[in-house]
């Protein structure tokens, strides 16, 4: 409760978890639903995958409040916040539930049940007064799922609007989601990618991390994270076995390390000025599929690099102008081996050299790996002494 107030005034990165608590439960072990033990799965389980906060779904509202309270003390215990999703209809007048969100400890209120495209509201330290309102921006998925949707010829087509929807166009934080639509199954999204598995895969991989990319907070439904949207519907809300398959583990070690780099990352955070720190360095290589954009941080050092590649193969010695002269090291690649794939990147970096490309002065040439997104971070100035 102490640290509340410094995570929610917006100087913090946070990284949301939806959940509806009996689906996560039933996925583990035989109903009825025991909040206790739920805790004790699931807190280790999102604290290790590096999320701030858990989003549960409007049931918790039902429960008697000595549990409530035990589950929150649980997950504050562990450095996670708890928001409860707000539904259509309260049971029990504004002032009540408020005061009930109040005396639980609770974090926030996600707003979803009264509006598609409502907000999710966190409070200050004491009180439920709110500290801040992250809005949903779901303009950058629904493109995203467009694009992916097209083959090569379409992708080209529809390059422009693609970009334009990535672009920033608030100047205060909002919120990004890979959430699946309400009523729809969680393996749709696998069927409307052009490709085959390997490609899809690929895809979701770089998807997600264009998403930890782009400015702006981050939530993830639950299945997600194993790649469950990329296999066959399921019975379950949660198929667990996917995570003997290389591909499906890979996804979920993805989320963790992209997780890790929101927080270690200065460049990944939010900025206090009207441009967020984003900065498109390439956005018209249509005929590649290919987008790069820097994020900077306020001090002017550790700025990063995002590049991604939608198409299928590799291209060799890619250049492009770069902001700042010096060694940028690979710090992330959605196509390593450990997330199941190809291994195709650049080692520990490039080095600029100074050939002016799209505008800037000194560029890079580097490998960009199929279907796939780069993170590439300022390091050093100058060329290392060899």
């Amino acid at each position: 409760m102490r640290s509340r107030a410094g995570r929610h005034g917006g100087d913090m990165p946070l990284s949301l978890y939806r959940l509806c608590g009996a689906d996560w439960y039933a996925s583990r072990f035989p109903p009825p639903l025991s909040w206790n033990h739920l805790a004790q799965e699931l807190v280790p389980y999102v604290a290790d995958l590096g999320f701030t906060h858990v989003v549960l779904d409007e049931g918790l509202i039902a429960v008697p409040y000595a549990v409530v309270c035990q589950f929150v003390e649980t997950c504050h215990v562990a450095g996670v916040g708890v928001v409860v999703q707000r539904p259509a209809s309260l049971p029990m007048s504004e002032a009540e539930f408020l005061e009930w969100c109040e005396r639980c400890h609770l974090d926030g209120i996600d707003e979803r049940g009264r509006d598609a495209d409502g907000g999710c509201r966190l409070f200050g330290s004491d009180t439920v007064g709110t500290a801040l309102t992250l809005h949903r921006r779901p303009r950058w998925r629904v493109a995203s799922a467009d694009y992916l949707s097209l083959g090569p010829t379409g992708r080209h087509r529809r390059h422009r609007d693609w970009v334009e929807a990535l672009t920033p166009r608030e100047s205060s934080r909002g919120l990004l989601e890979q959430v699946p639509d309400e009523g729809s199954a969680l393996g749709q999204w696998r069927q409307t990618v052009h490709g085959d598995d390997w490609q899809r895969f690929a895809a979701f991989r770089a998807c997600l991390a264009l998403m930890w990319a782009l400015p702006g907070d981050k939530q993830l439904a639950m299945g997600v994270e194993l790649g469950q949207v990329l296999a066959g519907p399921w019975e379950a809300p949660l198929h667990w076995p996917l995570l003997f398959e290389t591909r499906h583990a890979g996804m979920l070690r993805l989320v963790a390390d992209l997780n890790r780099l929101y927080v270690n990352e200065p460049a990944l955070q939010i900025r206090a000025d009207e441009s967020l720190g984003f900065e498109w360095l390439v956005d018209d290589d249509s005929d590649n599929s290919v987008v790069i954009f820097a994020r900077h941080t306020e001090s002017g050092h550790a700025s990063m690099i995002c590049l991604c590649n939608f198409q299928a193969c590799v291209h060799y010695r890619y250049r492009f102008g770069v902001t700042g002269a010096g060694r940028w090291r690979e710090i992330f690649n959605s196509d390593s081996v450990f997330y199941g794939g190809s291994n195709v990147g650049n080692g520990h970096g490039a080095t600029t050299e100074a050939i002016p490309s799209h505008g800037h002065a000194q560029s890079l040439a580097v490998t960009v790996p199929p279907m796939a997104a780069l993170y590439l971070r300022h390091e050093t100035w100058f060329e290392e002494a060899p």
